[in-house]
């Protein structure tokens, strides 16, 4: 078993920043998992209006949240207010190692993370992730 909290695998690739630049401060931070899916909702300032929108991941296996203030350097570069994919992840293959089966075959998992400040890390092992379609906020 990886120790926590530790490098969890290769490079973190780039996918996107949580909300198009120039944007501020985020906050309302919220994280549900209904059906296996899971969205991370948030609120972000923009040129002085506040927006709503985030992330939807589809077909959830796991999913961890790490505070702020026990955050390490790993979950922070690369990844601040921007989501990053995890290759070569030491988490996915615990959690492909775990499975029973033949279920090893049918799920795709990737490793997202994404750490917002002023709330923490979110890894989530998903088939596949998707930003919120942004709205203004109310």
């Amino acid at each position: 078993m990886s120790e926590p909290f530790r490098d969890q695998g290769g490079a973190k690739r780039l996918l996107g920043p949580l909300s198009a630049p120039p944007s501020a401060f985020t906050r309302d931070v919220v994280f549900v998992h209904p059906d296996g899916t899971a969205e991370l909702r948030c609120t972000y300032e923009r040129n002085g209006s506040m927006y709503a929108g985030g992330l939807r991941f589809e077909r959830v296996r796991a999913y961890r949240f790490v505070a702020e203030s026990h955050c390490t350097a790993w979950h922070v570069e690369g990844a601040y207010d921007a989501l990053v994919e995890v290759e070569q992840s030491v988490w996915i293959a615990e959690l492909v190692a775990a499975e029973q089966g033949e279920s090893q075959v049918r799920w795709k998992m990737r490793h997202f993370l994404i750490y917002i400040d002023g709330s923490g890390a979110y890894e989530v092992a998903a088939e596949q992730c998707a930003w919120l379609v942004e709205a203004p906020a109310l």
